[in-house]
């Protein structure tokens, strides 16, 4: 079976900088795309290494892009073929529309591994969370730099594990009313229809917090069904 860490650890043309327990949890995460076509996106690509990793782990087929706030790192596109990389800010709303729609706003992976200022980690997941696949995953690397004075700039005044810990609570939104729970034990197909199209929580499968990195699991989710038997 395929590891992200003999993948990285083959030779390449680019330079790439990881910790090492993140090789787990990339497998983890991951590891159900690797040698799929797939619609891969990262944030923050540095020197380029992890867009070659990437290259290697997906079906030479795939759409593979990074975006990137330094100028210097439009040179990969000369380096590797079949890549897009994007230049700007990953809150700059007009390049992250771009991208979005450049690829038919359809992403199964997208991994942040930006600025790694809070509030830019929140900003561009409100934004671009909506465009994950049904069944993809939208990656945050290097989350321990929140503890970093120089990357605290918060969110309207929420820090991401704050902004994440509370997402992860509204999971159970659906058991907050109490009136809901006779309405989960009639089949579905016979309630009276609810929208929950504006509630991100109802297209979010699972939210796991690993060392340095949070992954968030998109799955749009159907009403609790109570099944007694």
């Amino acid at each position: 079976m395929k590891k992200y860490s003999d993948i990285w650890n083959q030779s390449r043309k680019l330079k790439s900088d990881k910790w090492e327990h993140y090789f787990d949890i990339y497998d983890h995460c991951l590891s159900r795309f690797y040698d799929k076509k797939i619609s891969f996106l990262e944030i923050g690509i540095q020197n380029g290494g992890s867009i070659e990793v990437a290259q290697k782990l997906f079906d030479p087929k795939s759409s593979i892009s990074g975006l990137d706030i330094d100028p210097k790192c439009s040179d990969i596109n000369n380096i590797l073929k079949d890549v897009k990389i994007y230049i700007g800010s990953q809150v700059d709303e007009q390049i992250l529309n771009k991208i979005a729609t450049d690829h038919n706003k359809k992403f199964d992976v997208i991994i942040d591994d930006g600025s790694h200022i809070q509030s830019h980690m929140i900003f561009t997941f409100t934004r671009m969370f909506q465009f994950i696949n049904d069944g993809g995953i939208y990656l945050i690397e290097d989350t321990h730099t929140n503890y970093s004075p120089s990357h605290q700039e918060s969110f309207f005044g929420i820090g991401l594990y704050d902004y994440f810990k509370g997402l992860s609570e509204r999971l159970n939104l659906d058991y907050m009313d109490p009136a809901s729970r006779q309405r989960y034990k009639v089949p579905r197909n016979q309630r009276e229809k609810r929208d929950y199209h504006n509630d991100i929580n109802h297209f979010i499968f699972s939210i796991e917090f690993f060392d340095s990195i949070i992954a968030i699991r998109k799955k749009q989710k159907l009403e609790p069904l109570r099944i007694q038997k």
